[in-house]
């Protein structure tokens, strides 16, 4: 049966309401969906850290309070420990980053299963905030999926909109990192002499390389991941579904972290012939590895709630 134009609206504005009241009054109105008492579930959901936390955003849909505590603990624990393991790889201090984190993730454990456990809605600072960021996102999806789904419903596939320009700026970013894999392809594997250091002598330019043997024991891993991610772009084009676009972006960005981790530890570098320290050189360019590996957990991190986000809007 065909919906009128004023039922569509009186629809979504129920739906909208209804999520307005279970904001206010911290709960859902029909109850929670696992059937536990609050306080158990609010405990599970830490108990797992990141990984109990996603079960209990997916499977409870009611209660809006162990969906903030499974939404705290999705982001409190997924950054730590993403951040610890990053750290570790920092230059001589690594190891006291790393283990201060998992410290405090240990300490973090312990107090939210506690408060949880005891019925108390604690909220930590920023990630209380990030985890109320991404419920939102959840509802509003949830708010209007409901007159969404009639909609698409009755508009006939021939019909539907082209892709926007959104997606063209993402087709195009697609090609250009194939291009540039391609490129960087070619020079790792046939030009990596070329990177070295310059300098005169005498009138005659002298190449003083900076890459050792073990740049080909680095090699077979970089080809792997650049030719992987290049397929991966190669079906960012074709296939244009968010859920497949967020995952396949998730899996290049955690080939990209496997290709930096493996270089830092191979690090088949010797800046001997540089004019300014080695030892400088070295840490600047370990510190830059590690930073970039850090941005890149984050991303990874943001994917996979883009991931949860879009499994719950279908």
């Amino acid at each position: 049966m065909d919906l009128t134009p004023e039922e569509k609206h009186r629809i979504y504005e129920e739906e909208k309401a209804r999520l307005e009241t279970e904001a206010k009054t911290g709960q859902a109105s029909n109850g929670d969906a696992t059937g536990l008492p609050y306080n158990i579930a609010s405990f599970l959901c830490y108990l797992g850290m990141w990984v109990s936390g996603i079960v209990f955003l997916v499977i409870e849909q009611k209660d809006s309070r162990i969906r903030f505590h499974a939404a705290q603990s999705i982001v409190t624990f997924s950054i730590l420990l993403m951040l610890g393991t990053m750290l570790h790889f920092v230059p001589v201090v690594g190891w006291f980053f790393a283990a201060s984190v998992g410290i405090a993730i240990f300490i973090l454990w312990i107090v939210l299963m506690v408060k949880a456990y005891c019925g108390e809605l604690y909220r930590l600072p920023v990630a209380a905030d990030l985890a109320e960021l991404l419920l939102k996102a959840i509802k509003d999806a949830t708010a209007k999926n409901t007159i969404a789904r009639v909609a698409v419903q009755e508009v006939p596939p021939k019909v539907r909109p082209e892709p926007s320009g959104h997606r063209a700026g993402k087709i195009v970013e697609s090609v250009f990192a194939i291009i540039f894999g391609l490129v960087m392809l070619v020079i790792i594997n046939f030009y990596h002499e070329y990177i070295a250091y310059y300098s005169k002598l005498d009138g005659v330019w002298i190449r003083q390389p900076l890459l050792t043997g073990e740049w080909y024991n680095w090699l077979p891993i970089a080809n792997t991941v650049i030719v992987l991610s290049a397929i991966g772009h190669v079906f960012l084009i074709i296939y244009g579904q968010r859920f497949v676009q967020e995952s396949i972006r998730a899996v290049i960005d955690v080939l990209t972290i496997i290709a930096i981790v493996s270089l830092f530890i191979v690090f088949p570098f010797d800046f001997y012939p540089l004019p300014f320290s080695e030892e400088l050189a070295s840490f600047v360019l370990q510190t830059g590895m590690v930073i970039s590996m850090v941005v890149l957990a984050v991303m990874v991190v943001v994917r996979f709630i883009r991931l949860i986000i879009v499994m719950l809007r279908t």
